[in-house]
């Protein structure tokens, strides 16, 4: 997919998030992230649980403020979430009152649109999901990877700038997860929209990803940023594939051990200046 304007819709700045722990005590999350998201990206960021991706992915949306730095949107500053940014989060959002066309077609209502004048575009994206024949379920009648079809469905109806997606197949066992990787692949090449998945798992970040980004822990900052353009990187079997997978679980490995000894070192400074010597 080709794309002629290569500003930045996202950026991230210098970026730094901290989360107070009591007592005057604070968490470094994020430290100095600077990323760029362009039009038409599909952007995978890859790190460990509890690294601060989910962290990064909700300052991307303006659903918190960093402690410091900024995060741009078309150029200004992002103060606030806006619906030209879309979020899929780990578990579906669904309304279960709502059936799956009226779910879909929720973005739209909350515009204030007539159904009449969205309701064509709903069934059009219902065909391109193939929910056509599911649209007046209900989400309690439909299987895990159905709901969250739906989720991104709805998200993509409203033709957002950029879609945010926070693990949506975690919980989903390895079949359906591969399923619907190909389906967020296939929606990516057919909409256009740019996306930024987070993941913790290295096999989803290289299939989906043309840019990929390493997060470390402790705080959460980029360790390595990879360009993905061959296809190579789209069939997990590929010598090529495997290579790159087995050098992004060291460099994630690498970063681990550095935090473990660290924190040893830590933990015993802290006991040493306890230990009162008679």
């Amino acid at each position: 997919m080709e794309t002629c304007d290569r500003t930045p819709i996202l950026s991230c700045k210098h970026l730094n998030k901290q989360f107070s722990s009591g007592r005057k005590k604070s968490t470094t999350v994020l430290a100095n992230v600077n990323l760029d998201v362009r039009q038409g990206d599909f952007v995978t960021i890859l790190g460990q649980s509890g690294g601060g991706k989910s962290t990064l992915l909700k300052l991307l949306g303006g659903f918190i403020q960093p402690s410091a730095g900024q995060v741009l949107f078309h150029g200004v500053p992002l103060k606030q979430i806006t619906p030209k940014i879309g979020m899929v989060f780990q578990e579906d959002t669904l309304y279960p009152w709502l059936t799956v066309e009226q779910n879909i077609g929720f973005g739209f209502k909350i515009r204030g649109k007539k159904k009449a004048h969205y309701i064509a575009k709903v069934r059009e994206v219902l065909e391109h999901v193939g929910l056509s024949q599911a649209r007046k379920s209900y989400p309690h009648q439909l299987s895990g990877g159905m709901r969250q079809r739906v989720s991104i469905a709805r998200s993509i109806a409203v033709q957002p700038d950029v879609l945010l997606l926070d693990e949506p197949f975690s919980a989903l066992d390895i079949q359906l997860r591969r399923r619907l990787q190909n389906f967020l692949s296939s929606i990516w090449k057919d909409t256009a929209t740019t996306m930024v998945l987070v993941t913790h798992n290295v096999e989803e970040a290289i299939l989906l990803g043309q840019t990929l980004i390493v997060i470390g822990d402790r705080p959460g900052r980029i360790i390595e940023t990879v360009d993905i353009a061959d296809d190579t990187f789209r069939d997990r079997y590929d010598p090529g594939f495997l290579a790159l997978q087995r050098h992004l679980e060291g460099v994630i490995e690498i970063d681990v051990n550095q935090q473990e000894t660290l924190l040893r070192e830590k933990s015993q400074e802290a006991v040493g200046k306890t230990v009162k010597i008679p």
